[in-house]
């Protein structure tokens, strides 16, 4: 499991410098995804996410 993750890990960092790029690339899913800054502010979320219902 350790190696799946890290396999995971290593991918998204790859896109680390390419904002640009991985922000296309979440903007594809089809569930919520939010990603955070280090500090835990909000710095993307996707089209899924701002469509979610807290119902």
């Amino acid at each position: 499991m350790k190696d799946i993750q890290n396999n995971i890990i290593e991918s998204f960092q790859s896109f680390f410098g390419k904002e640009e790029l991985l922000a296309k690339v979440i903007e594809c899913f089809p569930y919520p995804i939010e990603i955070y800054a280090p500090d835990g502010t909000s710095v993307l979320v996707n089209k899924a996410m701002l469509a979610k219902s807290y119902d």
